[in-house]
């Protein structure tokens, strides 16, 4: 017997699948996602730098590619989007910039076919004038292409809320719960995971980094996909200052990347691409800190080493890489029936919200009936930020709950209350209370705070302070007690 049955099971927790899940909310329809994480968003969405663009920065971007049709619905859906889900969105703009005049000439096919296809028209600022709005970019800058359309969202921050959204509206959400395998029957799926058996009519393979595992399991495997790794250095936010728009450089070979992006929480990031490599390898190099820092200072000479506060690595999953990174995958495979794929590379936060209708339209022209529920909720509360409120506000919010008067993260100002609500919300981790309400994620990067906030996750879950982890599996913060370590060493001190 199955352990559970769903009409349609959504396969991986990242913001594809989150985003699918949110749509499918809409509608009577029972629906569940498994993600073998502890948390969501943990895969290559949480390595998405976040920015919302419709690809008019690149001449690969064009009418007849699916990525791009997918980017242009989605646009002017995000910005609605992350209101109803009270999700941080900046509109913070972006150069395209030049270092060679020669190169001058690609910017301005990309301003005329920005124009020829309605999507706006872009200006062209010399150095002079480009200085002027960005004060501290390198003099070696021969000007840049304007476009102000360009803004950010934290990836983690809006799959999060999405999927919240989902499970307020009826979508089941089971984590740490990995697929092993899948049968394909005349009228559903039998879907084997690490905790039983889920019976599915729609599969939807939204599965990340894996996607292509997930599809060859049902043999719907009639694409590859290749891992592109990136390093993304972290600046303190006492450089905010340093770029107030996302700051790129044309790339003067394919594959070149040369960036600097602000982020809605005032940090800037800057990033290089890498190459082709192993999937799930995320780590990081003194050679990959050491070429991004370099390159980001031919942006911006200000950048110093000591105001890197962190870094991380995350992969692009590329379709047909040998053909041009524009194809991506989001339809029903031709081979089995039911069975969605979704996988889109960059820039997949951008496309998420188009992506996830063109897939319930999919479903609802494959015969999937899908009844309005008068009973959908599109609206999410944000927990709420102390550090930007007003005092009136902080003073009214610690009368009604005290412990968002005790100050846990001295960084970034979060206070208990957000940590506790945080847990309630769903963070088992130290890394899942970070990338709800930030403590961690200062300068001092948890030094101060981590403790404190092992032992209120403890608390909250009624935990052994040992068995709190920083993001779940083998990453114990607190491996033994003090009278452990002295009864195994004999207590000699």
């Amino acid at each position: 017997m199955p352990f559970h049955e769903t009409e349609v099971l959504i396969i991986g927790a990242g913001v594809l699948g989150a985003a699918t899940a949110r749509e499918l909310s809409r509608y009577k329809v029972d629906v569940t996602v498994v993600e073998k994480g502890v948390d969501v968003g943990w895969g290559i969405t949480k390595a998405n730098v976040g920015v919302v663009c419709q690809g008019r920065d690149t001449l690969e971007f064009r009418p007849e590619y699916h990525r791009t049709r997918l980017l242009w619905r989605a646009l002017p859906l995000m910005e609605p989007l992350c209101r109803e889900l009270e999700v941080p969105f900046k509109k913070v703009g972006a150069y395209m910039m030049v270092r060679d005049q020669v190169l001058k000439e690609k910017l301005d096919k990309l301003a005329k076919r920005t124009e020829s296809l309605g999507l706006g028209s872009d200006k062209y600022y010399p150095f002079t004038e480009l200085r002027e709005r960005e004060p501290y970019i390198s003099p070696e800058i021969k000007g840049g292409l304007h476009d102000p359309e360009i803004a950010v969202v934290h990836p983690v921050y809006l799959t999060q809320a999405l999927m919240e959204n989902a499970v307020s509206n009826g979508v089941n959400l089971m984590l740490e719960t990995e697929v092993t395998g899948i049968q394909a029957g005349h009228s559903e799926f039998t879907v084997q995971t690490d905790h039983g058996e889920i019976k599915a009519r729609y599969v939807i393979n939204a599965a990340g980094e894996w996607v292509d595992r997930i599809a060859a399991m049902v043999n719907a495997d009639d694409f590859v996909l290749f891992p592109i790794k990136g390093y993304v250095g972290v600046l303190d936010r006492n450089c905010s200052q340093l770029a107030g728009s996302l700051l790129a450089v044309l790339p003067e070979e394919p594959g070149d990347m040369n960036i600097v992006v602000p982020t809605v929480e005032g940090n800037l990031l800057f990033g290089i691409q890498l190459q082709i490599n192993r999937r799930h390898d995320r780590s990081t190099t003194e050679h990959m800190a050491r070429l991004a820092l370099a390159n980001a200072r031919k942006l911006i000479p200000e950048i110093s080493e000591k105001d890197v506060i962190n870094s991380f690595c995350g992969f692009l999953m590329f379709r047909n890489f040998e053909i041009g990174w524009h194809e991506c995958e989001v339809a029903m495979s031709a081979r089995v029936p039911r069975f969605v794929n979704m996988t889109i590379g960059y820039p997949g936060v951008s496309a998420s919200p188009g992506a996830a209708l063109e897939v319930v339209e999919i479903m609802q022209a494959d015969g999937l009936k899908l009844e309005p529920d008068p009973k959908f909720n599109p609206h999410r509360k944000d927990i709420p930020d102390f550090s930007v409120l007003t005092e009136k506000e902080r003073k009214a919010l610690v009368r009604k709950d005290p412990r968002y008067g005790h100050v846990v993260c001295r960084c970034e100002t979060v206070t208990e209350g957000e940590i506790v609500e945080a847990v309630r919300r769903g963070a088992t981790t130290l890394d899942g209370v970070k990338f709800r309400v930030r403590p961690g994620t200062g300068r001092c990067q948890g030094g101060f705070c981590g403790p404190r906030v092992s032992r209120i996750i403890a608390r909250e879950l009624g935990i052994p302070e040992t068995e709190v982890t920083k993001a779940g599996g083998g990453s114990p913060q607190v491996p033994l007690r003090t009278k452990q370590l002295l009864e195994e060493g004999g207590g000699d001190g």
